[in-house]
């Protein structure tokens, strides 16, 4: 007997579910089915478009004169 965990993102989840279920049922066996919160809920969108974006994007930051405070 082997134990095999997965994580799938919600896209493919219902494919997989599908997939396991269609097998052999006496000899496989669905132990734990459980949602992990995703990384990407709303607290954290803001910071990741933030993020995603670049400073050479922000017209002020390319003026060599900010650079100016940190010498």
């Amino acid at each position: 007997m082997h134990t095999i965990k997965l994580q799938v993102h919600d896209s493919i989840y219902g494919h997989i579910m599908f997939l396991l279920k269609s097998l052999n049922t006496k000899e496989l066996q669905i132990i734990e089915d459980k949602m992990i919160p995703s990384d990407d809920t709303d607290h954290h969108s803001d910071l990741r478009s933030f993020s995603n974006h670049s400073a050479n994007l922000i017209d002020d930051w390319k003026d060599v004169r900010e650079d100016d405070i940190w010498k």
